[in-house]
């Protein structure tokens, strides 16, 4: 019982001398375990532990001399980990009294010099990052733009123009209150408007290059013009200035392929008159349409601005137009004399379509037919009648060789020679039929023919304001040929039998063949009737001028002078 006791106040003692040790969890298991064990146990207890201790220590013997190299290596890593800790606590103590103050130091100093910056690109990319669909559309409307563009899409590209610009609009004006945004959204909005105004500045081109074609009607004129007045490009006076010079200088052009230099004059004006008159009518029904009516249309553009274009376009468009007609025909249409009749009646409905439009110009057409037909008259009776007489003059009377005998070339050699008191005109007979006294004088009667073949000419077109060039031109031909067959008369120095020709011949010439001729224009030719003689001298007077001045009047005179000394 004594060591029983001993052991239990030896076990006492420990347990006294650990309490930390009785509160493990391990050693309150066993304590409990020892108070469950019968009395058996408990006394072979402390055997059994001893002889674990025993065995315990043997194996830890053996162990230690078994494997104390690995005891040893245990020890040296145990002191360096040791002195790790130790260097690693005081490089910590380092970091924490030292490096670390001074970081926050310099990140304070890189946030109070880098901040600002940092964060406002941070904000613009948040920016552009919720702007990225409107960016993105934005960016693409050029590009759209201009396919629309190429391929004849005006009104859809004007369209784009119109959103991209509300959008740029709406942009800076979102972005006006943060001056910082200010200068990007400046430069993305001159960006895209540059590109913008690039591709419409290629359609306009493009709108008034079809102002410049003649193919283009009405119709694709009028939309041309629609598009021109949307883009607000120019004002209304200049649209429509640029529009009558466009439509002019297609007019200009085309009359301007047609051949001047053709031999055939007349085919020539035929197709320059419709080419003009159709131009022109063209014009001035386009111009009419597009900036005169356009109020009465009812579009969609009617309302939008009624200012019309100013009045002074119209009134110099068509002094234009004639600037185009009416030089070529003074140029030509004295050399279409034959073709003159045709070619008036053409005018004529020329001016009356053109009249229907506002456009009468039938006064200035009058002048320059009434100056052709004079011009082509005078010019037929200097290649017939004067010519055939100069022929006859230079192979009978040239002043280089000796002179024909009258009765050899004057006077026929089968008929009789008419006395002089039968040489004197009928105003009973017709004003076309030829005197038949004149066959008797060769030389007369041909001449007489070219005077007649060059009357029957201007009967085709014999316009009342020219008689008074017509008989101008005649009695200057007749009194050239009077002239000279005076002054051939006076240096023939011939016998009195020739003389008497030459009277004859200068009877035939001053009192039958100048009065005929001047019938034939006056009532054959133009269709004044005369009651007498005296009131077809008076006329003819009346419209070629007084006696004095009258060259045929001069002449005449001489040989009525002379023909009264011989008798």
């Amino acid at each position: 019982m004594t060591g029983t006791d001993g052991e239990l106040s030896a076990l006492q003692d420990l347990l006294s001398q650990s309490q930390s040790a009785l509160q493990a969890p391990e050693n309150v298991a066993y304590l409990t375990q020892l108070s469950s064990l019968p009395l058996s146990d408990l006394l072979a207890t402390p055997a059994a532990l001893t002889t674990q201790s025993h065995t315990i220590t043997s194996s830890l013997t053996a162990l230690t001399h078994t494997s104390y190299p690995t005891f040893l290596s245990l020890h040296k890593s145990s002191t360096a980990l040791h002195d790790s800790l130790s260097s690693l606590d005081s490089s910590l103590n380092t970091l924490l009294d030292t490096a670390l103050p001074a970081l926050d130091d310099a990140a304070r100093v890189f946030r109070e010099k880098s901040g600002p910056s940092v964060i406002e690109e941070r904000q613009k990319t948040r920016v552009v990052l919720e702007q990225q669909d409107k960016l993105r559309d934005l960016l693409d409307i050029p590009i759209l733009i201009d396919t629309c563009v190429r391929n004849g899409l005006y009104s859809e590209a004007l369209t784009l123009a119109a959103h991209a610009t509300n959008v740029l609009v709406a942009l800076c004006t979102l972005h006006s209150k943060e001056e910082e945004y200010m200068s990007s959204s400046l430069q993305l909005t001159r960006s895209l408007q540059g590109e913008m105004a690039s591709s419409l500045h290629s359609m306009q081109l493009l709108l008034l290059n079809t102002l410049f074609e003649s193919s283009k009607k009405l119709p694709a004129l009028w939309k041309a013009v629609q598009f021109l007045r949307r883009m607000q490009a120019m004002s209304e006076d200049e649209l429509a200035l640029t529009f009558a010079s466009a439509r002019i200088e297609c007019l200009r052009n085309r009359e301007n392929q047609l051949d001047r230099q053709a031999d055939d004059v007349s085919r020539f004006l035929k197709r320059y008159i419709d080419a003009w008159r159709e131009g022109a009518y063209d014009i001035i029904t386009q111009y009419t349409t597009i900036f005169l009516e356009r109020s009465h249309a009812g579009g969609p553009l009617a309302s939008t601005s009624a200012a019309q274009p100013n009045p002074v376009i119209k009134q110099t468009l068509l002094p234009t137009l004639l600037s185009l007609l009416l030089p070529p025909l003074r140029t030509h249409l004295g050399r279409a004399y034959p073709h003159l009749a045709p070619l008036s009646t053409q005018l004529a409905y020329c001016s009356s379509a053109m009249a229907r439009v506002g456009m009468d110009f039938r006064a200035l057409l009058s002048r320059l037919i009434t100056q052709a037909v004079v011009d082509g008259f005078t010019r037929d009776l200097r290649m017939g009648p004067d010519r055939e007489w100069n022929v006859t003059l230079s192979k009978y009377a040239s002043s280089k060789n000796k002179s024909a005998a009258p009765s050899t070339w004057l006077v026929s050699a089968v008929q009789p020679l008419p006395s002089l008191s039968t040489l004197v005109a009928q105003s009973s007979a017709p004003a076309h039929v030829p005197p038949e006294l004149l066959t008797s004088f060769p030389p007369l009667a041909i001449s007489l023919n070219a005077y007649l073949r060059a009357l029957n000419k201007l009967r085709l077109l014999a316009p009342f304001d020219a008689v008074n060039g017509v008989i101008s031109a005649l009695e200057s031909s007749l009194s050239k040929t009077g002239q000279e067959l005076f002054t051939y008369a006076m240096e023939c120095g011939a016998s009195d039998k020739e003389l008497d020709i030459l009277r004859a011949v200068g009877a035939a010439y001053a009192r039958v063949m100048v009065p005929f001729l001047r019938r034939a224009v006056v009532e054959g030719v133009f269709g004044v009737p005369n009651t007498s003689q005296a009131d077809g001298d008076k006329m003819i007077h009346t419209m070629s001028g007084s006696r004095e001045d009258n060259a045929l009047e001069i002449v005449l005179q001489k040989w009525e002078n002379w023909l009264g000394d011989g008798t």
